[in-house]
């Protein structure tokens, strides 16, 4: 099972059979068994048939829709997973500020660890002279973390550690791709915009894996809510942005996979790079070979994809049960 991306401008994806066909200019890209396909997202200017469409709805498979710079359009998704009861503890929890700081506690502690755990595996190359100190600086906020009793609080924290961390992943990408600080809305360089771009899949995964389950994906703790955000699965795929989405980026410069050529130029207006055409197929490509492989972090060996599915469950457990010690946050090694 796998994800379908359309990213050609003009293409259109229609059903043929048991298949679903890419076409464009009435040539044929590529055909897919529907059967393999658990999920589907398109960029930009692409048509989709309304036979797709109802097959998608029946077969449970959401489609994203994205702009060419990593925005989200919208998204359309079966109903048969909604569990109205499940929701309302979520809602029910989300008052609950206990339960709240230290399901954030739990989040964050694995998110800084992850981060630490990139920066010593760069450093046996990269050799900066400060890597100690930086980490030792992270550690003594995450001990402050430890006694906050506020999400505001956590949340400072956390951004001071953030600040760390990506100031020494600026250092160690080449110069090509070098960046002072994380730059989001919009992202002011080459590695900023494949960041961006590789939260963006990452957190439609896990909101994938959280509908699937009948939880609502808006509906958080540690991030606040707000219209438009899907706060619950940016809340769980933090430990998972250096482990899934920053190792990768480094991998991708690192192979020169993908190059200072793959993106546009920086917009006069709004100060915005983002990865090209051919720059955002390397990237999916590379993203979802990742997502279909195997890791042995949880017992047992799975797929990164299903991975999500059971950090997910893991939620799901600790919600029902009001009982966090079921939530297993994702540590690498």
């Amino acid at each position: 099972m796998s994800w379908l991306y359309v990213t050609e401008p003009g293409a259109r994806l229609i059903k043929r059979g048991g298949c679903y066909v890419i076409q464009r200019e009435n040539e044929t890209i590529c055909e897919v068994p529907a059967g393999l396909v658990e999920g589907a997202v398109i960029i930009d200017t692409v048509q989709v048939s309304s036979q797709v469409i109802v097959d998608f709805l029946h077969n449970n498979v959401p489609l994203t829709w994205l702009s060419t710079t990593g925005k989200f359009f919208g998204r359309l998704e079966s109903t048969q997973n909604q569990d109205v009861m499940r929701q309302k503890a979520q809602f029910d929890l989300q008052e609950n500020d206990p339960f709240r700081v230290a399901l954030s506690k739990r989040i964050v502690f694995g998110k800084i660890y992850n981060q630490m755990t990139i920066l010593r595996r760069y450093q046996r190359t990269a050799q900066l002279p400060n890597m100690d100190d930086v980490l030792k600086q992270m550690r003594l906020i995450a001990n402050k973390i430890d006694r906050d009793k506020e999400i505001e609080a956590i949340m400072g924290h956390e951004g001071a550690i953030a600040r760390l961390y990506f100031g020494q992943l600026g250092k160690i990408v080449p110069k090509e791709f070098a960046f002072e600080r994380r730059s989001r809305r919009p992202p002011e360089d080459a590695f900023n915009a494949m960041l961006s771009f590789g939260y963006t899949l990452l957190i439609y995964d896990f909101y994938t894996a959280l509908t699937n389950l009948g939880l609502h994906p808006y509906v958080g703790f540690l991030h606040s809510l707000r219209n438009g955000h899907p706060a619950l699965a940016s809340d769980l795929m933090e430990p998972w942005r250096p482990a899934v989405v920053d190792a990768l980026c480094l991998s991708l410069i690192s192979h020169h996979e993908i190059k200072p050529e793959h993106f546009t130029e920086k917009d006069p207006d709004t100060g915005g790079v983002y990865l090209d055409r051919v720059g955002r197929r390397i990237f999916i490509r590379a993203y979802e070979k990742k997502m279909q492989g195997v890791n042995k972090y949880f017992k047992g060996e799975y797929s990164w994809r299903y991975s999500v599915g059971m950090e997910c469950d893991s939620f799901r457990q600790a919600l029902e049960h009001k009982d966090l010690s079921l939530l297993r946050p994702f540590i690498i090694r």
